[in-house]
């Protein structure tokens, strides 16, 4: 759910400012962040990625940013927005959810 559905489901954050917060703190964390088929929330957590994190350790790390829709407009709008760690997967969600789950789950 989002903010603009009709009575938001419970775990929606109504207030914007705090959605964008608890955005960016999970994002923070992150060293990998997959974005699939919703390309409002794609483009808003790729301009608040960082390009890189520094661990508990001190090792500085990229952090990789996948954008997966089968539209061209949301991997389009990443780089021109200058997320220049993003990279972009045109293909259906649904397929690419499939194939990485047969990659990842083998025998």
């Amino acid at each position: 759910g989002s903010i603009r559905d009709d009575g938001p489901l419970p775990p929606v954050l109504a207030d914007v400012y705090a959605a964008q917060d608890a955005m960016r703190a999970e994002i923070r964390s992150a060293t990998t962040v997959i974005c699939m088929a919703t390309a409002l929330h794609t483009i808003a957590a790729g301009n608040m990625t960082p390009s890189y994190r520094v661990l508990a350790d001190g090792t500085v790390r990229q952090v990789y940013f996948y954008c997966v829709d089968i539209s061209e407009f949301a991997v389009n709008k990443l780089s021109d927005r200058g997320s220049l760690s993003a990279r972009g997967i045109v293909t259906n969600v649904q397929d690419f959810i499939v194939h990485l789950s047969k990659e990842l789950i083998q025998p």
